[in-house]
């Protein structure tokens, strides 16, 4: 959103301005208006202001002062001088400014004042133009893109859902990624076993880096990869075969079959160089199949568990994992409290989110658990695990207090080893729904409140200032954001009710007091009565005067 503050000391002239520009109807702009240079400096202290359309000749401070205080200020303001004589100097020393726009006379018209308005928003468009930006990106971005590349995989990773690929190529052309989202990758995890000598925080953060720069460098001798770490111990790489092979070119399988080769062959390479090099103890998971991208969320989570198959936990395993992306991965006894420590995370994740997707985890959990409930202390840890998760969650909302009454929490208490499964299920399943219901019945509970204190705001001050601004700051909402949201509710902009309660409250003091017609355009926010009569009639079709005689 954009905000032009008009500024003049005859108020004639400045409700003149506010009316023509209110009717304009400049999209997603909001007209702001104030009698003098000492008000203006009140709204740039608080808000950013684009475009200032202000008087030279004002009591106090002139048009030239108040430049300066804008540029200190907001030095991408755009500022249009008006005056009601053709002054050579002071026009001079405006257009050496590089915020003035334009110079204008009064006397030149409406029409003329409205096209140099145009003017500073378009060359305000143009300085925020895709090409300015796409400039400044091509300075910047070599720096970012390491750190933006990993956050964009690390969401690809994440994602669920087919659809969430379908611009998956220009996401990854966006930040020069070299993989191709019409083929499958195969995947990689990477795992540091012992840290040795590397103790801090900083250290270890490093030395990830550095893995995932020693694979990427061996693994582009022959296939296009790439590696970023996904948390403090583990690091990924995704591969494909080189898009382009020079003197013998190969079929579509015989260049899958070349780059499982080279891959199978170089990840020994790449744990014997961790070693070597950076004294780094890791174990290294490998699928033995490329998968579609829409699969890769759970083929890395079966990497991950892949690690507690089988003895050699903590030693420099080199696994290549069968994975049936279609088919359910059902984990031998040894890695089960694994399994349902990833879900039970699933959970909090998608709760915490509000997503309705935590039924499917919820459920992939009970099933995981049921594997190991014979064994009493592999019992204990999942009846432990998910009190523990469900506490977390509710304390993340600020829906602890609230559950100790309404959903009869104190039952956790009396859960042991001995309670029985399903009961268990029952109560957290009852749980997490309640959380989520709960989410719901506050989100529209705190937009009735919002509501409620706009129009209690607007009610009590239509004699104040009602900008767009002030009523967003006692919301403590984005004023833009702020105009969207009411119009999507009420189905009317908040304009729209200003001008109603005004007219309302217009009526009120007609019929119910003595004030004179200046007193009550002054009560219902009009600074100009000649400019409040206008806009009763137009609402009601007579003159203030006309309505109280009517009604008497």
């Amino acid at each position: 959103m954009q905000r032009m503050l008009i500024v003049d000391d005859e108020p004639v002239i400045l409700d003149g301005l506010y009316a023509f520009f209110q009717k304009a109807n400049f999209q997603d702009m909001e007209i702001i208006k104030v009698y003098s240079a000492f008000e203006a400096i009140e709204w740039l202290n608080s808000v950013k202001i684009d475009v200032v359309l202000s008087d030279i000749c004002m009591p106090g401070m002139d048009g030239m002062e108040l430049i300066e205080k804008i540029m200190d200020r907001w030095p991408r303001c755009k500022v249009l001088l008006l005056t009601g004589h053709n002054e050579f100097d002071y026009a001079h020393q405006a257009i050496r400014n590089p915020c003035v726009v334009d110079y204008l006379l009064k006397t030149e018209g409406m029409s003329h004042i409205r096209t140099a308005v145009e003017r500073a928003l378009k060359q305000i468009s143009e300085e925020n133009d895709f090409r300015y930006q796409n400039a400044w990106f091509r300075s910047k971005l070599p720096r970012a893109l390491p750190q933006l590349q990993r956050q964009l995989l690390l969401d690809v990773m994440k994602r669920t859902e087919k659809r969430d690929y379908a611009s998956l190529q220009e996401e990854l052309d966006a930040v020069q990624l070299p993989l191709r989202s019409g083929e499958p990758v195969i995947p990689v995890i990477i795992r540091v076993e012992e840290w040795n000598e590397y103790q801090t925080q900083s250290d270890r953060s490093l030395i990830r880096y550095a893995v995932a720069n020693v694979a990427e460098e061996l693994l582009q001798d022959k296939s296009t990869a790439k590696a970023i770490d996904l948390d403090y111990q583990v690091i990924a790489c995704l591969i494909q075969p080189f898009e382009e092979h020079s003197h013998f070119p190969l079929n579509q399988e015989e260049q899958w079959d070349q780059t499982f080769r080279f891959v199978y062959g170089t990840l020994e390479s790449v744990q014997q160089s961790c070693a070597d090099c950076l004294k780094l103890s890791v174990s290294i998971m490998v699928s033995d199949q490329a998968v579609e991208w829409a699969d890769l969320n759970p083929t890395i989570a079966r990497l991950r568990l892949s690690i507690h198959d089988g003895p050699g936990l903590g030693m420099e395993k080199l696994l290549r994992v069968q994975v049936q992306p279609d088919s359910d991965y059902k984990p031998n006894l040894l890695s089960q409290q694994a399994v349902t420590a990833l879900y039970m995370d699933q959970i909090k994740e998608r709760i915490t989110a509000g997503e309705r997707e935590w039924v499917d985890s919820f459920h992939k959990w009970t099933e995981a658990s049921k594997e190991g409930l014979q064994d009493p202390f592999f019992r204990m840890k999942i009846y432990t695990g998910v009190g523990n998760g469900l506490i977390e969650i509710l304390h993340e909302l600020g829906l602890y207090e609230s559950s100790i009454e309404e959903m009869a929490l104190s039952r956790m208490l009396h859960f042991d080893i001995h309670t029985p499964w399903s009961e268990l299920v029952g109560f957290y399943q009852s749980a997490f729904e309640w959380i989520i219901s709960k989410r719901s019945d506050t989100r529209l509970n705190d937009q009735s409140q919002i509501l409620i204190t706009i129009h209690h705001y607007i009610k009590h001050h239509l004699e104040d200032d009602l900008s767009l601004t002030r009523i967003a700051q006692e919301v403590s909402l984005n004023p833009s954001y702020l105009s969207r949201w009411y119009k999507r509710i009420t189905g009317k902009g908040i304009s729209d009710y200003i001008h109603d309660r005004r007219i309302e409250r217009s009526k009120e003091l007609l019929l119910s007091s003595g004030y004179k017609m200046h007193e009550i355009s002054a009560k219902v926010g009009f600074s100009d009565q000649h400019y409040f009569y206008r806009f009763f009639k137009k609402a009601t079709g007579c003159t203030p005067q006309e309505y109280r005689d009517q009604k008497n």
